[in-house]
């Protein structure tokens, strides 16, 4: 895996490559995360095709460029980024906030995408809301000002073996499952953006924007979803708690022709939690798609 950097406007996105081929997978992580959510399955993916994963702006080690962080600039920072790599077309694939994005980037620039698998994106809910800890780990970032003071006070009080555990809890039905390496990881990331605390403004002002998108535009975003055109896998954990599996069962009824599958035993970060099986279904899909 040969790491990059990418210049965006004058704005430093980092990003990983592995394997060879036309078509490349991009894969987009979720809020609060970055390209180390992908590293178990990056090595899967490219046995078969190039894969590149990116820390989008904001977030991971990238730069922290102006803007409003929204999911359609978001998007728009995406489509600059295969701009700047000389990738005219891919098969995009997201989870959660990083679903929201590719869902709007496919919208807007449907050329660039020749398929789009969408692992728990963030769509608007379907049913009861979470509920306890997983709701205010959700909501409670994108409170003006409050979130603010309660994100900082989160990250300053609290280890990072115990902030990875507690991410694992809300995202993973089983946090044992997830490999050491992959846990490791997680804990220097943690660290190191303790170090970086100007990253705080640009997460907490995409968290707002996706809470947004999936409440007083709510409708807008399951509009942009049916508009969509792009061949597309949903693929969901059955346990997850954050994004129900109910919203993956209304997108493959709003967006034409998706597909959907449904892991067993498996919450909200597949690839982290049931890689081998997430890979096993994004190739399957890739393959389908004859590109």
């Amino acid at each position: 895996m040969i790491h990059h950097d990418a210049d965006i406007g004058g704005a430093r996105i980092h990003w990983v490559e592995d394997g060879v081929g036309d078509v490349p997978f991009v894969l987009l992580h979720g809020w609060g995360s970055s390209i180390v959510k992908w590293a178990d399955v990056i090595p899967m993916l490219a046995t078969h095709r190039r894969t590149i994963a990116l820390d989008l702006p904001g977030f991971g080690t990238s730069g922290i460029p102006g803007g409003s962080y929204s999911p359609g600039w978001l998007a728009g920072s995406v489509r600059a980024f295969m701009d700047a790599i000389g990738v005219d077309r891919a098969i995009v694939v997201g989870n959660s906030l990083g679903g929201l994005v590719a869902t709007y980037l496919a919208s807007a620039w449907p050329e660039r995408c020749a398929g789009l698998v969408l692992a728990a994106p963030a769509f608007p809910a379907v049913g009861p809301p979470p509920s306890g800890r997983a709701l205010a780990a959700v909501v409670a970032p994108a409170i003006p000002g409050i979130g603010d003071v309660l994100y900082r006070a989160h990250m300053r009080r609290r280890a990072p073996e115990v902030l990875v555990a507690e991410s694992l809890a809300r995202n993973c039905a089983d946090p044992s499952r997830v490999r050491a390496s992959t846990v490791r990881a997680l804990e220097e990331e943690v660290r190191a953006r303790k170090e970086r605390p100007e990253h705080v403004r640009p997460l907490l002002r995409a968290s707002r924007r996706m809470m947004w998108a999936l409440s007083a535009r709510r409708e807008r975003t399951w509009a942009i979803a049916r508009a969509l055109r792009t061949p597309t896998l949903v693929l969901w954990g059955r346990q997850d708690a954050l994004l129900s599996v109910d919203i993956g069962y209304r997108a493959v009824e709003e967006i034409p022709g998706a597909q959907l599958v449904v892991l067993d035993d498996c919450g909200h970060n597949p690839q982290i939690e049931r890689p081998e099986e997430f890979s096993a279904a994004v190739l399957t899909f890739a393959r389908s798609l004859g590109v």
